[in-house]
């Protein structure tokens, strides 16, 4: 499952993240000034992905044609070249929804939302923004270890996901958030809020097959949150072990939301002293 090639950027994005990190927790820089550095770092990042993934393809015409003696369906050329994306690369993930989020975050001014906001942004640029590193989805376009170097892409896509999660880090680490443990609650909320559109947006971006009116298959596939389809490869025949694999995700998510939270109690002094929180 892990490429040398996978393993090496792993390591580099830990490296970035822990030494970014540990930077801005001795510098103290303003909070807003790291959202719009990753803001703007994010735009050039989201740019560079889709001129990457952009492809010119042909404009092209059904035409039924004769072959071996049986009519059959043959896609003819026009002559017209059009760009296209692949809808897998439209940004509905979250970390390109992080572009969103930080966005808002610069413009929000409203304390108890943007409280809210960082705590979506806290949760989801740590877990997702890791979980991107580790399951990557590039990461099998890549038959050696000097493809994932000479790839403008797989730079993009390590880079972009390390500046994310150690952006979130310190949102959640920094007194200007005023992030506690108790927000775990807005994170969860916000997670579920995100979550449930891709049960409709997958279907509604996946290529089904017909015949006499019945879906028979799909030949292409969106996958967006993994709600549709498990980071391990486990093959689900029933809808049954689909909603088993849903419910232990949350449980999952909800998980290492409320314990990622619970390291804020000691780092941002989730307790009373004096009669106040400090």
């Amino acid at each position: 499952m892990f490429s040398t090639g996978h393993l090496i950027w792993i390591g580099i994005s830990v490296v970035l993240i822990a030494g970014g990190l540990l930077y801005c927790l001795r510098r103290r820089p303003p909070l807003r000034r790291i959202l719009y550095v990753c803001f703007i770092i994010g735009i050039a990042s989201e740019l560079i992905k889709v001129l990457s993934a952009i492809q010119i393809v042909p404009m092209v015409d059904p035409a039924i044609v004769e072959q071996g003696g049986a009519l059959a369906v043959e896609w003819i050329p026009t002559g017209e070249y059009t760009p296209y994306l692949a809808m897998e690369h439209l940004p509905l993930e979250l970390c390109s929804l992080y572009l969103v989020f930080l966005l808002l975050s610069l413009v929000v001014k409203h304390e108890r939302w943007k409280r809210g906001l960082y705590a979506v942004m806290f949760a989801s640029g740590v877990l997702g923004g890791f979980m991107g590193i580790v399951m990557s989805s590039i990461a099998g376009d890549y038959d050696s270890t000097a493809a994932f170097f000479t790839s403008v892409r797989a730079w993009q896509f390590f880079l972009f996901h390390a500046m994310v999660v150690m952006s979130s880090l310190y949102l959640g680490f920094c007194e200007e958030s005023g992030l506690r443990f108790a927000d775990w609650k807005k994170a969860i909320l916000g997670q579920l809020m995100l979550d449930i559109p891709t049960f409709y947006i997958n279907s509604v971006f996946s290529s089904e097959v017909y015949m006499n009116d019945q879906v028979v298959g799909v030949s292409h596939r969106i996958n967006y949150f993994s709600s549709y389809v498990n980071p391990l490869g486990l093959v689900l025949t029933e809808k049954w072990q689909w909603i088993v694999y849903l419910l232990g995700r949350d449980a999952l998510a909800f998980s290492l939301i409320v314990l990622l939270f619970l390291l804020l109690k000691g780092k941002k002094g989730d307790r009373a002293v004096g009669g106040k929180q400090i």
